[in-house]
């Protein structure tokens, strides 16, 4: 079973996103936590796919096995943006807050394979 985990510290917008993600994957399981998480974390649960803000993106990509895995969310999707994205090794990155459609799009092609 994928599992996506999601780093977010407003629990308004964790709890969204967690709905939105379920309704979007039902046969994920989805943990949600706030970003203070250790990479350990995301290696104890089995993390398939990591959702997080590019600077808490860019504490976990320190561990190379985690930033494959890791999808940044960005309120700003300039090209120095996307760039240091690049750099940091990580998957994909979203504008945030992100669409289902967008989610959809992104998400489900790394949970399938």
């Amino acid at each position: 079973m994928p599992v996506i985990l999601v780093l977010e510290d407003d629990r308004v917008t964790r709890d969204a996103l967690t709905e939105t993600l379920r309704r979007l994957f039902p046969r994920a399981r989805v943990i949600a936590t706030r970003t203070d998480a250790e990479p350990a974390t995301a290696e104890r649960e089995g993390a398939t796919v990591i959702l997080a803000t590019l600077p808490i993106a860019e504490r976990l990509c320190e561990t190379a096995c985690l930033a494959a895995r890791t999808v940044a969310l960005t309120h700003a999707m300039g090209p120095d943006i996307l760039m240091k994205a690049e750099a940091l090794g990580v998957r994909a990155s979203l504008r945030a807050p992100a669409s289902a459609e967008h989610l959809r799009t992104v998400l489900g092609p790394m949970l399938d394979g």
